[in-house]
């Protein structure tokens, strides 16, 4: 009697801990397949305030808020060179409460050797939002006003042209590597508006920037558009004529697109549901008028979680062609 009384408590036990244990545990799969949002959302931005990538998540995050029925938080943790941020995001709960904003530049300073975080190993790319793409201008009083005639002029004077770039291991300087080789070198920058100002007065010959951060130069003439980095030609008046390096088959198309990244381990339903969400926000009447304000609407920047991860697996391969021992 005593044992059968001894295997009933046992049994009874052993139901009310898997009764206890109906709960999910922070990152486990919800029982029926569906995310559901209980709390506020963090959105971790590698590099600080007012620059494109916190305005970008910001305009983002806005939208974000109306799908998920839960606020939506920035917060910005900057440092070399946007890998800080990157760290920060990884070393947080894989409980799809926390994500990332991240273009190539972080996991380009891993394949360079500027830092030892396996930036491409520790997150998963979830959907991207904005595609923006670089541009070569150079100073009015240059004597080339186009890529015929750049490379003509390089070849008849070796090493006499530089490209000023605001970072010689991001993708303004894996820009200049892809189309110039080492005929053009890249010169590194910490302020844009001492390259600027470097260009307007040719003390250096050419440099690879975002086709909004030099518009007004464009505009009032004291800079002039070689080439842009893109696939076609821009539709922004002030770069309409100039030729894309898709035409010239030139194989430069590195621009930093912006997209939300994951920590490994973060449960697929949340994934999806984030994906789901994300899409409507972007699609949203409200973003799509400041992507084109800023004129980032020269490339589709959408991707959903099977073609950014494919993007971002593709770059991977191709930077370390380029860059990679």
């Amino acid at each position: 009697m005593k044992r059968y009384l001894s295997i009933l408590c046992i049994l009874a036990l052993l139901v009310a801990m898997v009764g206890c244990g109906g709960g999910n545990d922070a990152g486990a799969e919800p029982a029926n397949g569906e995310w559901k949002w209980e709390r506020k959302i963090e959105i971790v931005c590698p590099w600080g305030a007012g620059g494109g990538a916190d305005t970008t998540v910001r305009q983002f995050a806005t939208q974000l808020e109306k799908e998920l029925g839960q606020s939506v938080v920035v917060n910005n943790v900057s440092g070399a060179g946007g890998v800080s941020g990157v760290q920060y995001a990884v070393q947080q709960p894989a409980d799809g409460y926390t994500w990332l904003l991240c273009t190539p530049s972080p996991m380009l300073a891993q394949i360079t050797k500027a830092t030892e975080f396996d930036v491409y190993g520790s997150i998963t790319p979830v959907n991207n939002i904005v595609w923006d793409c670089n541009v070569f201008v150079a100073g009015k009083d240059a004597p080339y006003n186009n890529y015929k005639e750049l490379m003509e002029y390089v070849d008849a004077n070796p090493g006499k042209v530089q490209c000023g770039v605001m970072s010689l291991t991001g993708l303004d300087g894996a820009c200049v590597t892809a189309a110039f080789g080492d005929k053009i070198e890249a010169v590194g920058y910490s302020e844009g508006s001492q390259l600027n100002s470097d260009v307007i007065g040719n003390h250096v010959g050419l440099a690879c920037v975002g086709p909004a951060e030099v518009l007004a130069m464009v505009q009032s003439g004291d800079m002039k558009p070689i080439m842009t980095c893109t696939e076609k030609r821009m539709t922004i008046p002030e770069y309409a004529n100039t030729e894309c390096a898709g035409e010239l088959n030139v194989d430069c198309f590195y621009g930093p697109y912006r997209g939300i990244f994951a920590k490994n381990g973060t449960p697929e339903a949340a994934i999806k549901a984030f994906e789901a969400a994300a899409q409507k926000a972007v699609a949203s009447e409200e973003f799509q008028n400041w992507v084109a304000s800023q004129d980032l609407n020269q490339r589709t920047g959408w991707m959903d979680t099977a073609t950014f991860q494919a993007q971002w697996k593709a770059d991977y391969e191709e930077l370390n062609q380029l860059f990679g021992e």
